[in-house]
């Protein structure tokens, strides 16, 4: 079996043919000889002047503005200075251009270089040249074209790994590999000092040419491919079979008239080719949102970058029209298409595209209108460059950014509820008792916030938080308790994909919903205990007292068991109706109550109280704790203790209340606190709490201790 390269190892071969790419274009641009001049063409005279010079250069004497009649005996024209051969009329001018080429390229090879001025009276300066240039004589445009290509080649070879098996993927490494084809030869030649060998500039020239059309080729091939094939894969042979042989026309100046009808014009035929691509694509794209954002990304990223590149630099040429903008530097814009288009190819966080789309567009287009009404304001009205630049900005801030936040409402507007009446109906539905019709709530919160042409219960594993699938396709929203997971497919009624926003948006109604859930949940468990509560203590106190008094004999007995019962049922409703009450108030009433009770017996009342916090809440199953378990031992101390004083000391700490109740009647030994007198149901009380009990001989007298939590469950 043969062995397969792993992706990594191949992108890092592609790199290393790349690296080793840029470094022949390196020496190329070094091994030229070097004066140390940078010149330019004078706008109002066409005179070839001198710019700058580089510091102890060789011809480090010559001053700045000056213009230049002739170098190396050779008379010097401002279409030595061109930055692409193919601007020329026709191929007879190409043909001169490059014999000067090699005239003045052997000329500066010389010992020394005779450089004279076009002034009257003229200058003359002999400089020694340099058999090679300094890296650091490399201008800027050089290495922006180098980056780009490498950009470029990498970027589409990494995509064609993840998924090589794609005629997509190949096709835009083959445009990849195109950018730096035509980018090192153009980053060798528009970098030169003055002149380059016209055999070597020729070949440069026509390699540049060749990276070019092969990059249209590709391009071209991947919109009637991606995202859904329009043409059968034979029908993609003709591209190449039609402009390879176009560049061989070309390259050897047969058939055309010059370089505008066998370079430029078959460029511009491959860009509408790419236009009518994408736009036969975005017409078959309608039924699959996802196929429809790649299409709109790929168009933007083409039509910004490579239509800028067609629009500025390429086209004005068909109407002999120089342009000012380097070729150089409109590489770049190879760059940032292969970037979109890669991530477009690759499905990379496709439900994001329509954002960066319209955000792109709209900075390229103040961009475009800044640079258009600074140069309108220049040239047509020869306004100052600064104050058409300052009027440009203010045109671009007063009138464009305003309309542009209204067209991104206009082409993004979506149906928004508003957030009171979301919140209303998500708490109506948490508020349902009926699962049936609080799913239908939910799922009716989801249909009008998203408008999804599908709502569907989650069919694989819930997610714990909502996730985007299928590249926004799909939205899953985890299960809200007593509720299912949804899974939603294409949002806003398949017109866009489901985004980052969107998942956020869904995360804070779930958590909406399940808070109130949750709260409409932790209510109704509150109010069953509240309802177990008073049924327990209708049943253990109210009903046994009221029994006891129906079977007393006695009046006097059964007029206190009445009492008790009235006091225990107003308990019940205080509870019951003023929730919690703080530890002071719950102690003021027993203080009242056992005051009363004793008085009636006359026995003495020593009460005392120690309180870390008087104010703070006290739970109502505590208070009726303490309550009952008082009112039990003062019940036994009345009833058998024969007791002439009734101590009750009570501390409380924030977590802690401890209550001690002593008399000095007959103690343990007249066998008060008798398991039928109430020292079962003190026990239960106390132990429900989490409390101790203690009983101590008090010598004379009975010492109760009972300590319990200050917040604890209920009493069971």
């Amino acid at each position: 079996m043969r062995a397969r390269a792993t992706p990594s190892a191949i992108l890092a071969m592609v790199a290393a043919a790349g690296l080793a790419a840029a470094a022949v274009a390196l020496h190329l641009a070094l091994s030229q000889p070097w004066l140390g001049l940078t010149l330019s063409v004078d706008a109002l005279t066409r005179q070839v002047v001198v710019d700058r010079t580089s510091s102890g250069g060789p011809a480090d004497g010559i001053p700045t503005a000056t213009a230049l009649a002739r170098i190396g005996g050779l008379p010097v024209e401002p279409d030595d200075l061109i930055e692409e051969p193919d601007v020329v009329e026709d191929y007879a001018a190409m043909h001169r251009f490059f014999d000067r080429q090699t005239e003045f390229s052997e000329a500066v090879r010389a010992a020394r270089v005779a450089i004279a001025s076009a002034g009257k009276p003229a200058s003359a300066w002999e400089v020694q040249p340099r058999p090679s240039r300094p890296l650091s004589s490399l201008p800027l445009v050089f290495w922006v074209q180098i980056g780009a290509g490498l950009i470029s080649l990498v970027i589409g070879c990494w995509v064609w790994c993840i998924r090589s098996r794609e005629a997509s993927t190949r096709l835009l490494a083959m445009a990849g590999l195109g950018i730096p084809v035509s980018a090192f030869p153009a980053a060798i030649y528009s970098s030169r000092e003055l002149a380059l060998p016209g055999d070597l500039f020729r070949a440069l020239s026509s390699l540049n040419y060749l990276g070019s059309l092969t990059f249209g080729v590709a391009m071209a091939a991947l919109f009637f491919v991606y995202p859904n094939r329009l043409i059968p894969a034979r029908a993609l042979i003709a591209l190449p079979a039609l402009f390879l042989p176009i560049w061989s026309v070309d390259a050897l100046q047969l058939g055309f008239a010059g370089p505008v009808e066998g370079r430029h014009l078959p460029i511009v035929i491959l860009m509408l080719l790419i236009l009518a691509g994408g736009a036969w694509q975005y017409r078959a794209s309608r039924p699959d949102p996802a196929a429809r954002a790649v299409v709109r990304w790929f168009a933007l990223s083409v039509g910004l970058c490579a239509g800028t590149f067609v629009v500025v630099v390429l086209a004005p040429n068909l109407f002999g029209i120089r342009t000012a903008v380097s070729q150089g530097y409109a590489f770049v814009l190879f760059a940032l298409l292969f970037l979109g288009v890669a991530a477009g190819v690759a499905r990379y966080r496709l439900f994001e595209v329509e954002r960066w789309a319209f955000a792109l567009l709209y900075y390229f287009g103040a961009i475009a209108l800044l640079l258009t009404i600074d140069a309108f304001l220049i040239y047509a009205i020869a306004m100052e460059r600064p104050a058409a630049f300052g009027v440009s900005l203010l045109f671009v801030g007063l009138f464009y950014l305003p309309a542009r936040d209204w067209l991104s409402k206009s082409l993004m507007r979506r149906r928004v509820l508003d957030r009171g009446e979301i919140f209303r109906r998500l708490v109506d539905t948490a508020m349902n008792s009926d699962n049936a019709r609080r799913r239908n709530g939910w799922e009716g919160v989801l249909r009008d916030v998203f408008d999804p042409l599908q709502v569907a219960t989650a069919t694989q594993p819930a997610p714990r938080r909502p996730a985007l699938v299928e590249n926004g396709l799909a939205l899953l929203v985890p299960p809200v308790p007593g509720l299912p997971a949804f899974e939603l497919r294409y949002a806003h009624a398949g017109r866009k994909l489901f985004t980052r926003s969107d998942e956020r948006l869904v995360a804070e109604l779930g958590a909406i919903l399940e808070h109130a859930v949750s709260s409409r949940a932790a209510h109704e468990k509150g109010a069953a205990l509240e309802r177990t509560r008073i049924a327990r203590d209708m049943h253990d106190n109210i009903g046994a007292q009221l029994l006891s008094a129906l079977h007393s004999d006695r009046r006097e007995k059964k007029d206190a068991l009445i009492r008790e019962t009235i006091s225990d049922l107003r308990d019940i409703v205080n509870n019951a109706s003023r929730g919690m009450r703080t530890l002071e108030e719950v102690l003021a009433d027993l203080h009242a109550e056992v005051g009363e009770r004793l008085a009636v017996a006359r026995i003495d009342l020593s009460w005392r109280q120690s309180l870390a916090e008087p104010d703070r809440p006290l739970e109502p199953n505590v208070a009726h704790a303490l309550r009952s378990i008082l009112r039990e031992t003062v019940s036994n101390a009345i009833k058998h203790s024969a007791a002439r004083t009734v101590t009750v000391e009570i501390q409380a700490s924030d977590r802690r209340v401890c209550m001690g109740i002593r008399d000095d009647g007959a103690g343990l030994s007249g066998g008060s606190l008798r398991r039928g007198h109430g020292l079962s149901n003190i026990e239960a009380r106390v132990q429900a709490l989490g409390g101790s009990l203690s009983l101590a001989d008090a010598s004379p007298g009975l010492a109760v201790t009972i300590e319990i939590p200050s917040a604890a469950g209920a009493v069971t």
